[in-house]
C-alpha cells in the first residue's frame, strides 16, 4: 500500500472513530449535553439556519456533480488512449480521483444529515426542510 494512502485512511479511521464517539455522547448524554435555548432563538435564526442548509446542500450537490463529470472525463480520455500507456495511466488517476471526490461528498452528506438529525432531536433547530 502506498504510504500516502496509509496516511489518508490513518486519517479517515480518526475521523470516523471522532463522528462516532461524538454521536455516541450527544445521544447517551442528558439534556445538559445540549444547552437550553431561549424561546425566540430558533424563530430568529431560522432563516439562517435555511441559508446555510440550502449553501451546504448546493455545495455537496456541485461536488457530486463535478465528481461525476470527471469520471465521465476519465473514462473518455481512457477509451481514447488508445495504445499510449501514459494517457491511460493518466486516465486512470482521474477516474480514481473522481471517485474519490464522490465518496468524500457521500461522507459529508451523511455527516451534515446526522449532525442536523441530532439538533432536531435535541431542540437546537427546527428541521430546515
Amino acid at each position: 500500500m502506498h504510504p500516502t494512502t496509509r496516511r489518508v485512511a490513518a486519517i479517515c479511521r480518526r475521523l470516523v472513530a471522532l463522528g462516532a464517539a461524538l454521536v455516541l455522547l450527544l445521544a447517551l448524554g442528558d439534556s445538559a449535553v445540549a444547552a437550553d435555548v431561549p424561546p425566540g432563538a430558533k424563530e430568529a435564526l431560522a432563516p439562517v439556519t435555511r441559508m446555510i442548509s440550502t449553501l451546504v446542500a448546493i455545495a455537496i450537490g456541485l461536488g457530486i456533480a463535478i465528481s461525476g463529470a470527471v469520471i465521465v472525463w476519465g473514462g473518455i480520455e481512457k477509451t481514447t488512449a488508445g495504445a499510449n500507456a501514459e494517457a491511460e495511466h493518466r486516465a486512470q488517476r482521474r477516474i480514481a480521483n473522481g471517485i474519490t471526490g464522490l465518496v468524500w461528498m457521500i461522507v459529508a452528506s451523511v455527516i451534515v444529515g446526522t449532525l442536523t438529525a441530532i439538533a432536531v432531536a435535541y431542540g437546537l433547530i427546527d428541521q430546515p426542510f
